[in-house]
């Protein structure tokens, strides 16, 4: 039997780090896709990431061998295969190859969606019968390994896709969005960045100094409802203005950086109605809202100081089952 499943990629809109401590963050789905196969294999378990070059051998818990990154980078879909399997009665080890077209450690959601993909891959494999909600939930636990605290954001839209608007302590509403008139450009700074480590250096921040820090993040939780409304009402106009602000605030709390500044300003000058940081910041990349007639303008721009450009749409098409061959 084999069977490949996909899931989308995301990038975060407005409220990344402030949605750590509750306050709503507004994510989209864009059409970059990790896809997972998962097929018949002899005697173990066999997990292997084409894109890190990384793989591990896994026989009734214990690891018999691996290469690259090896255990470390593949233990989440380890974790995921250990819970799916207690709820099956097919036991027979298998292949998963991941084959991802999200570039990992830049702020659109590569781990997730991998994943995700995974999840709903070994749940078929596996003869389970199992909705989204639990597809997304099997994946934060995932999640959990690569970023310890994870916001829960990622798996959610990637499960998911089209936007959300999420709160940690209220899930998610998804959102009617009219944005077709809209290019999503993203900007790789080439610097990449472990999501774990920024986000610990926020909260130790925000601990030093709660009295000027808790009225930011209440700010930028007003900021993700507006942007959500922009959203819903195709005003591209009003959702580029709460971008730039937004980038503002991640600046001040201190996940900006000189690169990641250069491709902010060179994406607005060249026409983005909107520019900012995307992710944990730190490095990976920029996002920028524009009117489709202005994208190409905007990433010759931003070709000649980013490691890699993407020019991309919303998608709607959360996670699937692509391919089933008995």
């Amino acid at each position: 039997m084999r069977v490949t499943a996909s899931a989308p990629g995301k990038v975060i809109l407005v409220g990344e780090h402030f949605v750590v401590e509750n306050e709503p963050a507004v994510a989209l789905a864009i059409n970059l896709r990790a896809l997972v196969t998962v097929e018949d294999n002899e005697g173990s378990d066999v997990f292997y990431s084409k894109n890190l070059g990384a793989f591990v051998e896994v026989k009734e818990g214990r690891v018999l061998k691996g290469a690259g990154d090896g255990f470390e980078v593949l233990r989440p879909l380890v974790k995921i295969a250990d819970i799916l399997r207690q709820y099956s009665s097919v036991k027979k080890p298998f292949k998963l190859t991941v084959n991802s077209s999200i570039p990992p450690a830049s702020g659109m959601g590569s781990s997730a969606a991998v994943s995700v993909a995974a999840c709903a891959a070994l749940s078929r494999f596996f003869n389970l019968d199992i909705g989204l909600d639990d597809i997304s939930k099997i994946a934060y636990e995932a999640e959990k390994i690569v970023h310890g605290k994870p916001s829960g954001i990622d798996n959610t839209i990637s499960t998911y896709a089209g936007a959300i608007i999420y709160r940690k302590s209220e899930g998610f509403i998804r959102l009617d969005i009219q944005i077709d008139s809209a290019a999503v450009i993203i900007a790789d700074s080439g610097i990449p960045r472990r999501t774990g480590e920024m986000v610990k250096q926020v909260r130790d921040l925000k601990k030093r100094y709660p009295e000027v820090l808790d009225p930011l993040y209440h700010a930028a939780g007003h900021l993700s409802i507006e942007a959500a409304r922009a959203l819903e009402e195709g005003d591209l106009w009003k959702l580029g203005e709460l971008m730039n602000i937004n980038h503002g605030l991640l600046s001040a709390i201190g996940v900006s950086n000189m690169k990641l500044e250069e491709l902010v300003y060179t994406a607005r000058r060249a026409g983005a109605l909107g520019a900012k940081i995307t992710g944990a910041g730190g490095g990976g990349c920029i996002i920028a809202i524009a009117y489709k007639k202005k994208a190409d303008n905007i990433a010759r721009a931003l070709k000649k100081v980013a490691s890699r450009v993407y020019v991309l749409e919303a998608t709607r098409k959360g996670v699937s089952i692509d391919e089933v061959v008995s």
